[in-house]
């Protein structure tokens, strides 16, 4: 095993670790955690033998394993942006929609007490 196989192995079970604690304090989804599990899961698996992704690679109709792995990580990175995207409209939009009601729950509270003054100086 070579030093940065060791070194790969150490990252992905303190990810794996890190991930786990995250999900048991319900900071991230049971779904999410188990996808990230399964990946940093598949991470050490391929890390221990590399082999294993040419012979994956190979039953696929791909030459090498790691195409096989660009191929993969180009989909999960499209798949990240994507999905960032879509939250990050969702969350302007409530934004737009928490300012709105604001701004008009302002604007009725100082209609108030501009219609109470005017009344008091009557």
């Amino acid at each position: 095993m070579t030093v940065f196989q060791i070194f790969l192995l150490a990252a992905l079970s303190l990810g794996s670790v890190a991930v786990f604690t995250l999900a048991w304090r319900r900071a991230i989804g049971r779904v999410a955690a188990a996808f990230i599990l399964a990946i940093l899961a598949g991470g050490i698996v391929f890390s221990v033998k590399p082999d294993l992704t040419t012979a994956l690679a190979h039953r696929l109709g791909i030459n090498r394993g790691t195409d096989l792995l660009l191929y993969v990580l180009i989909l999960a990175v499209i798949y990240g942006f994507i999905a960032i995207y879509l939250k990050l409209r969702r969350v302007r939009r409530e934004l737009t929609l928490l300012v709105r009601e604001i701004a008009i729950r302002e604007a009725v509270r100082n209609d108030d007490r501009t219609e109470e003054r005017n009344t008091s100086e009557r």
